[in-house]
């Protein structure tokens, strides 16, 4: 059984692109509302769901933050997938941020990895904000990722390196 999202209540959430713009707890600037550091956000669900999700071929969407679950999830795949040479935390941040650096596409441009999951942008204004939206939540998410991913003395986690072989969804990774 997939593990979903426990956001289903969007009342007062905005969206973007068919996509809820959740609180982050981050101290990254950007679009996101900011969340009290002792509550769970998105990237801590997806951090924790990652490992069980990652064996599904299959995802059945039961609110709109499952599409963001979703994309979360494969985000962490590609990072993994990054670090998966990085022998050191010093060589897994300077690959996290080199992806991080990367274009994000949005939904309707060429390189979205989910052309079906989020509805494209209506204007220039909504896809600017997503993009920003979702760059932030990137961010975000690699930051914490390699925490999990490395020990305290900097050496890889072979419990999180394992994963990054995975494929989610079937999907190829680039």
């Amino acid at each position: 059984m997939v593990y979903h999202s426990s956001f289903v209540d969007e009342e007062g959430i905005s969206k973007a692109c068919g996509c809820p713009l959740l609180p982050l707890k981050s101290h990254i600037r950007g679009p996101a509302p900011v969340l009290e550091q002792d509550t769970t956000d998105i990237v801590d669900e997806a951090i924790t769901f990652f490992r069980a999700n990652v064996f599904f071929k299959n995802f059945d969407i039961k609110s709109s933050s499952d599409k963001l679950l979703i994309y979360l999830t494969l985000y962490i795949n590609i990072a993994l997938k990054r670090l998966e040479g990085c022998r050191t935390l010093a060589e897994g941040t300077k690959a996290i941020i080199n992806l991080g650096l990367e274009n994000v596409p949005v939904p309707g441009e060429a390189g979205f990895p989910f052309p079906g999951l989020f509805s494209p942008a209506q204007s220039q204004k909504e896809a600017e904000l997503f993009g920003n939206y979702l760059k932030q939540i990137r961010e975000e998410t690699s930051g914490r990722l390699l925490s999990v991913a490395y020990r305290p003395n900097g050496t890889p986690n072979k419990w999180w390196s394992a994963f990054s072989k995975r494929k989610f969804m079937n999907m190829v990774l680039p």
